[in-house]
């Protein structure tokens, strides 16, 4: 797990954020699947885009990609620099306050490579992750939790195979985007 607090300077970070929450090209829906057989509403929104053709399937939904509009083409060519890996699918979440989250989760599903390039723009917000202290080995090895503040700009390079969630809070804060950066295999 890598963090880099000011990837994004704070000024240029609150214009992409302001054209994510106010751009025609994004178009934010608020989904709904299934968890242990009920209908669960999502405790936030979503929006994808990703090289043409690609299809990105979790939760049962299908989440198809005919393009990158271009401050996401632009943002996603400077990541690959920085992380040096490739990236074709990105998923945008969008939480207009501290009551929506995203539940403990791995992004483990069929054809995503390598890791995940995460960009936080809005209000700070605590991500949490699980891993497994490095030399354990057995199957039974206790799990250490990281918590970390994202800040405005920020960029966490991480791998989504292990478990994280963004948590819900009480104290006020504004609006958030998410920005995770992924690569499917073709």
């Amino acid at each position: 797990m890598n963090l880099i607090s000011n990837f994004i300077e704070e000024s240029e970070a609150r214009v992409l954020e302001q054209w994510l929450q106010t751009s025609d090209q994004i178009t934010w829906q608020q989904e709904h699947f299934k968890i242990y057989g009920r209908e669960v509403l999502a405790p936030r929104q979503i929006a994808w885009f990703g090289d043409p053709g690609l299809n990105y399937r979790y939760t049962q939904l299908d989440h198809r990609t005919n393009g990158w509009p271009e401050p996401l083409a632009d943002l996603r060519q400077r990541i690959q620099r920085e992380v040096e890996q490739p990236f074709n699918f990105l998923l945008l979440n969008k939480y207009v306050d501290g009551s929506q989250y995203m539940g403990w989760h791995k992004d483990d599903e069929a054809g995503c490579i390598g890791q995940i390039a995460s960009v936080s723009l809005g209000a700070v917000r605590r991500f949490a992750i699980e891993r497994v202290p490095q030399g354990s080995t057995s199957e039974g090895a206790e799990v250490v939790r990281e918590s970390i503040d994202l800040a405005n700009g920020s960029l966490l390079f991480f791998d989504g195979r292990q478990r994280h969630c963004l948590r819900a809070t009480k104290r006020p804060v504004g609006s958030r985007v998410n920005l995770t950066f992924r690569n499917l295999a073709s």
